[in-house]
């Protein structure tokens, strides 16, 4: 199960994806850091609306994490689609299979592999961010539990999308697992946008509740934007300043400790699924 974990590890690094989503993190980084540098020294000259200053520097800070979060989701869709889809089209996986290797194992190994491969980059990809923000725009002080906190939610944003692909990509095709992942991903991202309009609007419209509806049934289906708008609301949270309120990229609904319960259950249900369907598969 180890040479299989170690496989997997190294098969995603060598894959021509992880050297291009590199080189684009990389120039991402540089044009968010110049950006977001230029804006910061731009605003604080203006010392009567420093209020507003930091209000427009937050909200651009957290386009930062916004798209980083949608890099890792692309990385984790474009290199591991065909995870377990290219290994039966292939035929690599019955060299394996045929070994005492239970087939639940190797599910296992295959996807532990994949998440060691996408945690370190999100990882990476989250405090680059994370120090350019603190460095260069208008900081806001946060307990290290809450950062540590921020992370977690970050990561888990990668662990959920990695366990929908893994899931359909015992079923379809790699093109076709690529394609659903991405319409879901698309869908949930929709869906929170549709519930954050709804909150905001709940005082002028009656639309509101059908659009609070919409949101929450997404979360339901893919968890994923709801997730990050968890993240966003605790790193752009002060004593005192809520800079999450004014942010479109953040969320204006709080989520009940049942919906992050339901966050982990949908992992760990999705994740047993997948074996359970990989077993019964027929690999001939």
């Amino acid at each position: 199960m180890a040479a299989i974990i170690r496989y997997s590890f190294k098969e995603f690094v060598r894959k021509k994806i992880f050297l291009i989503t590199i080189v684009m993190s990389a120039a991402f980084l540089f044009l968010y850091s110049w950006g977001l540098k230029e804006i910061a020294e731009n605003l604080k000259q203006q010392s009567t609306m420093m209020t507003f200053a930091m209000q427009q520097v937050t909200v651009f800070s957290s386009l930062g994490f916004y798209f980083s979060h949608l890099m890792v989701a692309f990385l984790v869709v474009f290199a591991t689609s065909g995870i377990i889809s290219s290994e039966i089209e292939n035929y690599n996986v019955h060299t394996i299979i045929v070994r005492p290797i239970s087939r639940w194992k190797y599910v296992l190994a295959r996807y532990l592999g994949a998440l060691i491969f996408i945690a370190l980059y999100s990882t990476a990809i989250f405090f680059s961010i994370y120090t350019i923000n603190k460095t260069l725009g208008f900081s806001i002080d946060h307990p290290i539990s809450q950062v540590v906190l921020g992370w977690l939610l970050f990561e888990l944003i990668a662990i959920v999308l990695l366990t929908v692909t893994i899931f359909f990509s015992t079923s379809f095709s790699t093109l076709a697992t690529g394609i659903l992942v991405v319409l879901l991903f698309g869908f949930a991202m929709i869906g929170g946008f549709l519930e954050q309009i709804g909150y905001a609007i709940a005082n002028f419209s009656k639309a509101s509740t059908t659009l609070q509806t919409i949101g929450i049934v997404s979360s339901l289906i893919l968890p994923t934007d709801n997730i990050y708008r968890e993240m966003a609301n605790i790193l752009f949270k002060s004593n005192l300043i809520d800079f999450s309120t004014i942010d479109p990229f953040a969320g204006i609904s709080k989520n009940s400790i049942y919906m992050r319960i339901y966050w982990f259950l949908y992992v760990f249900a999705l994740m047993y699924l997948t074996i359970k369907r990989f077993d019964k598969k027929d690999l001939t």
